[in-house]
């Protein structure tokens, strides 16, 4: 009893000594007051990154949604990667049609050029080949039906 007695007196004393200190329950309600939001705010956050929060029932009867979201969230990534991907492709398919379009008129052209008569017969004049100063002729052959 000696012992309560001194912790009372001590408590008594520094009560006399502090006209106007609050009493423990005072003291707790004018802090959660200013601070009930902050350490909601700060409990959640913490509860969040240390993974507690998984563990509630609520939580595990969500595990299920939260699985489906997940997938769902993976597949978006999978699809733009691939849609990505795609329009890559596309455009190298686009660059070979043009180097090939390219191609294909300066082939032809050279061709074209080749072709013409005129060069045909500076190419046959060394051969000893003459160029035909007359037209050509249709021939017709009548066939008798007997």
């Amino acid at each position: 009893m000696a012992e309560l007695r001194n912790t009372i007196n001590i408590e008594t004393e520094e009560v006399a000594a502090e006209p106007k200190a609050l009493s423990a329950e005072e003291q707790s309600a004018k802090n959660t007051k200013g601070k009930s939001k902050g350490k909601a705010s700060g409990g959640k956050i913490k509860g969040i990154l240390e993974g507690s929060f998984l563990v509630r029932e609520k939580m595990i009867g969500l595990l299920p949604f939260l699985v489906f979201l997940t997938g769902i969230g993976l597949l978006y990534i999978f699809n733009s990667n691939y849609a990505n991907r795609t329009i890559i492709t596309i455009s190298k398919t686009k660059k070979q049609i043009e180097e090939q379009r390219f191609e294909y008129i300066n082939t032809k052209s050279k061709l074209m050029k080749t072709t013409r008569q005129t060069e045909i017969a500076k190419r046959l004049q060394n051969s000893g080949l003459k160029e035909s100063k007359t037209p050509p002729r249709k021939i017709l052959i009548e066939e008798n039906k007997d």
